[in-house]
């Protein structure tokens, strides 16, 4: 090598190595980003600015935990921080039981409201329930019993609007309609009758349909829910979007359904979370299975872009495996993925 291209490959390295202090983390970031099973996030910005997900349980090693804490400073590196149940409450079946698809929460007064489904002691049926806490990591105190009983696999995969301090429950799944419900001011119980604000359709992956997760975005709320087989050697799963001007509905389906589906790399993704990141860009955590895995669904991570009035996840192409615009702030541009 001649003295001047040793000196522009040291320069490339320095700059680099600058690049990457002033950003914090690594410019890029690969799928997944917790190859762990870690199903059904969701996820919360901390008053610090880190972010805390919750999943269905899961094992981490030979720990089994029924409600796992993950936390990130970045949404791109997760490491597991503690269990928000480690023993089930009365009213749910003992662990290690039916312990799924938790939905975080933060209330004005700064205390934090942990909603999820678990099965019934007194009939099996699955329920939600919900259980309030003053930090973000625990202790979580369960409100005494479920807000929402089946019938079968229907009461599961809560989800609560905050809209303009009106605050709402949505879940479904098991062949039912997703439903919404006002929320009393504590959150601790349900105002009024459930409105059922989408059907599944005769649409691909709609066999099923839950997982809502609601977001704004120009005055319009974005109910993005998955179906229709989450698991096994028979997954087929993905995500679908569909908007209205009220949180009740009635939501029209995007032409586009489906929004995130699998591709050569991963499987049956689905059953997200959203959240702006650092960057102020909006992002969703989601599962999905590494081919040929079928059974760890890991956790994912791409960017929404808004595309005349609609999302869209890594162009339409499915999960990313590898993406070169990671959340971190300030927004600078970044490397490329590399091999």
């Amino acid at each position: 090598m001649t003295r001047g291209r040793l000196l522009i490959a040291l320069a490339v390295v320095v700059a680099a190595v600058i690049y990457v202090a002033l950003v914090g983390g690594a410019p890029a970031y690969r799928n997944p980003v917790l190859a762990n099973d870690a199903p059904d996030p969701s996820v919360i910005r901390a008053p610090d600015g880190g972010y805390f997900a919750y999943t269905t349980q899961a094992y981490f090693g030979a720990q089994f935990v029924n409600l796992p804490i993950l936390r990130s400073a970045d949404l791109v590196s997760w490491e597991l921080v503690g269990d928000a149940f480690p023993e089930n409450p009365e009213w749910a079946v003992g662990s290690p039981g039916d312990m799924w698809a938790p939905h975080m929460s933060a209330w004005e007064d700064g205390t934090y409201r942990l909603y999820f489904s678990a099965s019934r002691r007194d009939g099996g049926e699955m329920a939600i329930g919900v259980a309030s806490a003053q930090s973000p990591t625990g202790p979580f105190v369960d409100s005494g019993g479920p807000i929402v009983t089946g019938p079968t696999f229907s009461a599961i995969d809560p989800f609560v609007l905050d809209a303009d301090g009106t605050r709402y429950l949505y879940w479904g799944s098991a062949g039912q309609p997703i439903s919404a419900q006002e929320l009393s001011a504590d959150g601790l119980s349900l105002v009024g009758e459930p409105v059922e604000v989408l059907w599944r359709s005769a649409d691909p992956y709609e066999g099923l349909i839950e997982g809502a997760w609601v977001t704004m975005h120009d005055d319009m709320y974005y109910l993005i829910y998955s179906g229709d087989a989450c698991c096994g050697t028979e997954a087929h799963y993905a995500l679908m979007v569909a908007r209205s001007a009220s949180p009740f509905g009635p939501y029209t389906r995007s032409a586009d359904n489906p929004i995130l589906a699998a591709n050569d790399q991963f499987n049956a993704p689905g059953h997200h979370a959203a959240i702006e990141g650092p960057d102020g860009s909006d992002w969703v955590l989601y599962h999905a299975m590494i081919r040929p895995e079928t059974s760890v669904r890991s956790l994912m991570l791409d960017r929404i872009d808004w595309v005349d009035g609609w999302p869209v996840i890594n162009g339409g192409n499915g999960p990313s495996t590898c993406s070169p615009s990671a959340p971190h702030g300030p927004p600078l541009p970044r490397l490329p993925c590399g091999d």
